[in-house]
């Protein structure tokens, strides 16, 4: 063998290993933070709190949530829009802060009254609890940990 083959060989051997090394490396890091990234996901106060019913109940409540959700869809998808048309005049330009606001305020205004229907709906489930259930689901949601709900709720991150 000749030493420009040797030489080459030794790289070639010293570049395998450190890529073998890199790679080992990103499969070990990825490994150890998934577990911290999934245990970050936000769970809902509500959601969260529905553990303190009983499992015909906690399920029907989770399934009430899941629908009122997807009936303040269209609602929430104009206010993306708002918001994306918000941000496309930010960055006019010319940049007219009276559009900005307006936008703003459709979206601010969506997510209320979006809001507001989730909220009517969870007053009116309460009705079918008793009022132990009652107790339990409100002392579970000021223990419960902050979240959003509904992109809880849609992403999937909250089962049943």
């Amino acid at each position: 063998m000749s030493l420009r083959f040797k030489i080459a060989l030794v790289i070639s051997l010293i570049v395998n290993v450190f890529l073998i090394g890199i790679g080992l490396g990103v499969v070990i890091t990825g490994a150890r933070l998934a577990p911290a990234q999934a245990a970050r996901r936000p769970v809902p106060n509500i959601w969260l709190a529905s553990e303190a019913l009983p499992q015909p109940d906690r399920a029907a409540f989770r399934q009430m949530l899941r629908e009122q959700a997807a009936a303040v869809q269209p609602e929430l998808k104009s206010v993306r829009i708002a918001r994306r048309e918000a941000a496309s005049l930010i960055s006019q330009p010319n940049y007219d802060p009276v559009a900005v606001q307006a936008a703003l305020q459709r979206a601010r205004e969506g997510e209320m009254h979006a809001r507001g229907e989730i909220d009517a709906a969870l007053a009116a489930y309460l009705t079918h609890l008793s009022p132990k259930e009652r107790i339990a689901l409100a002392e579970a949601i000021v223990r419960a940990r902050p979240g959003s709900m509904r992109n809880a709720i849609m992403n999937g991150d909250a089962k049943p």
